[in-house]
């Protein structure tokens, strides 16, 4: 996901700015084109804040847990994001 937004960003304002100078670009097709490009690097810039989103392991037994659970639900062991948090204040 990461490498295929700038990608379709990059495509999609080559593809805009040929058109805008095929048919002439003007004023408010030199806005448009602006307009484009920001959103462009606005998605690109949320793609690459996008963390690791799903399930953690635990480290004492293996099974599945959420990474804000502060324990294990298979084991009740206490998660390391957890003692971080704790030891943050967060």
């Amino acid at each position: 996901m990461k490498a295929l937004v700038p990608a379709i960003v990059v495509v999609g304002v080559v593809a805009c700015a040929s058109a805008a100078i095929a048919v002439g670009m003007d004023a408010m097709g030199t806005g448009v084109l602006a307009a484009i490009v920001v959103v462009g690097a606005a998605a690109i810039a949320a793609t690459r804040k996008m963390g690791r989103v799903g399930p953690a392991s635990c480290e004492e037994c293996g099974g599945l847990v959420s990474p804000n659970a502060p324990y294990c639900k298979h084991c009740g062991a206490r998660s390391p994001s957890a003692s971080t948090a704790a030891r943050t204040g967060s």
